[in-house]
Order: C-alpha cells, then sequence, then structure tokens
C-alpha cells in the first residue's frame, strides 16, 4: 500500500519537526514518525468503512419503509440496485475489513447522522438516478458507479474530513494519498474476490520498509552537520541562511540515503527528491537541488562512500 515516496514524505516531516525545535529528542520524534506511518492504515480503512456504514444503512431504510402505516407501492417493491451492488456488498461481508475496523476501534453509533445525511445526499443525486434506472448494470458499471459516489460524496467531504482530522493530526497531509488508494483499492475489485475482498496491508515489506524509513530518519539527523559541510562545500555561492530549510533537509536526506542505503539506485533517489521539492520547496529549488546533488555524487562515489549493492544501482 505505501511506496518508498510517501515514506519519504513522512521523515521529511518528522526530521522538519525536530529541526525547527518541535521535538528535540530523536527518540520521541522516531516513535511519532511510527505511529504516524502505522496510522495511514487506519486512514484507508475509515475511509472504506463509510461505503459498508451506507449500504447497511441503505438495507436498514428499505426494512423501514416497508413497515411504514401506509406504504407505497415502491415501499413495498424497492429497487435492490443499490444494495446488490457487488463490490458494496463484498466490502460489507468482508472479514478482512471488518478485522481491520475492528483492530482500529471505528466506530459509527455517535455519527450515525453524517452516514444518514450523505446517503440521502446520494439518494437525491443523478448519479444515483440513472444508476437505480439503468437497464443493466455489469460489475464495472457498479465499480464506476461507486467510485463516482467516493469521488463525489466521500473523499473530499468536508463533514468526514472534520471527522477523520478529530481522531489523529497526523491525517491532514495523509488525505491525498489515501484517496488515491482506496480508488485503486476499488478499481482492483472482480467478482472473483467477492466472498473474500481483502484489505491490502500497510507495507509491500514490513521488515524492508520499515528499515528504510527508521534508517532515513535516523541517520540523517545523526549526520546532520556533516552532510550540512558537504552541501555548503557544493553551494560556495549561497550562504546558508539563504538556503530554505526545506531545501536543507532534502538535500541531506537525499546525502543520507545516497551513503547509508544501499539498495536504492542513485538516479532513484535523485530524481525522488527533485520530485518532492516541486511539492514541498520553492519554484527554483528543483534546479537549485539538482545542481548540488549533482556536484556532490562524483565526489562522494570518488570517496567511496557511496556502496550500492546490485547490478545497475550506481547509476
Amino acid at each position: 500500500m505505501l511506496n518508498r515516496r510517501h515514506l519519504r514524505i513522512k521523515v521529511f516531516q518528522a526530521i522538519y519537526s525536530y529541526l525547527r525545535g518541535a521535538k528535540n529528542d530523536m527518540g520521541i520524534g522516531e516513535k511519532e514518525l511510527i505511529t504516524s506511518v502505522n496510522r495511514i492504515h487506519e486512514l484507508f480503512v475509515f475511509h472504506v468503512s463509510v461505503f459498508t456504514e451506507l449500504h447497511r444503512f441503505a438495507e436498514k431504510t428499505i426494512e423501514e419503509r416497508k413497515k411504514k402505516q401506509l406504504p407505497t407501492k415502491e415501499d413495498l417493491n424497492p429497487n435492490l440496485r443499490f444494495v446488490d451492488n457487488e463490490l458494496l456488498k463484498s466490502l460489507t461481508v468482508s472479514e478482512s475489513l471488518q478485522e481491520s475496523i475492528e483492530k482500529y476501534k471505528i466506530s459509527w453509533i455517535d455519527n450515525e447522522d453524517i452516514i444518514q445525511k450523505l446517503y440521502k445526499q446520494i439518494e437525491d443525486s443523478k448519479a444515483f438516478a440513472r444508476y437505480m434506472n439503468a437497464e443493466e448494470v455489469d460489475t464495472d458499471a457498479q465499480k464506476s458507479f461507486v467510485l463516482k459516489l467516493y469521488r463525489e460524496f466521500v473523499a473530499d467531504n468536508d463533514v468526514l474530513q472534520d471527522l477523520f482530522e478529530d481522531r489523529s493530526i497526523h491525517w491532514i497531509d495523509d488525505h491525498y494519498f489515501v484517496c488515491g488508494y482506496v480508488v485503486k483499492f476499488f478499481k482492483g475489485f472482480s467478482t472473483k474476490f467477492s466472498d473474500n475482498f481483502r484489505v491490502p496491508s500497510l507495507f509491500k515489506d514490513l521488515e524492508d520498509d520499515t528499515e528504510f524509513f527508521k534508517t532515513l530518519y535516523r541517520k540523517t539527523l545523526l549526520n546532520n552537520k556533516e552532510y550540512e559541510a558537504i552541501i555548503m562545500e557544493k553551494a560556495k555561492n549561497w550562504d546558508v541562511d539563504r538556503i530554505a530549510i526545506v531545501d536543507f533537509i532534502l538535500m541531506k536526506m537525499a546525502v543520507c540515503e545516497l551513503v547509508k542505503i544501499t539498495s536504492i539506485p542513485i538516479k532513484v533517489t535523485l530524481n525522488e527528491y527533485i520530485e518532492l521539492s516541486k511539492t514541498y520547496s520553492t519554484p527554483k529549488s528543483r534546479m537549485f537541488i539538482n545542481g548540488v546533488l549533482d556536484k556532490i555524487v562524483p565526489e562522494l562515489k570518488e570517496k567511496g562512500e557511496i556502496k550500492k549493492i546490485g547490478r545497475g544501482l550506481m547509476n
């Protein structure tokens, strides 16, 4: 589920917090970094659980309408296309999802009104009407409908956003990553998974990924002054006070990754930190960081400080 770029972002945020004095204890900072990373999976499950609640609420609504004192023809013979949606049904009965919901103690009991209002908005929408009245809906059409609901009613819902943020301040920066992964998760649904549609794990390789982000955090901070000197040697025309702290952190992390992490190709490391600069720093930072790192790499190679294990990793 998590990719290395997102792990780099989490490390960058933790290092920024440490160097700005928000967390001046490296051990505490590392614990908070681990918590921040691990809770991304919880946010993902929280997002997905919205649909299990909508599905249950729809089933409950159908039964309540049948029991009305004066039910209409539609109440007695409801259109079941929403509750029969294969993706929604699979999510609701998924043991894997239910286990994750219980693990993270996710409950909507105190927020049933949110689900009720959300379902009413969906039920009144044109997308809902088109789906419910279409002549036929195959599995792809059912997935497309759920994805449309997610994008239009859930992903950027202000009420849900407030609910998520009240639960964890770590989630503000993880929102768009999680949204993208929910979309990917839904797109991956197939009827062959209908009996056991499993929630993805947080890491592709738990041990390897954990070692990656812990090493990157620890070694960057432990070698902070050394890496700063390396950078300043190649940025002679720049006063240290004129270099943005974000640029400094990204370059220090890049140097750390080049020297301390043997399994990642040099080119990948350089490209990743240049890309991160586009999001987190100034418009001119990309060229500055690229220029400095291009000068640093040959010198580190010459000194034998870059040791990569595997064919092609030195390029």
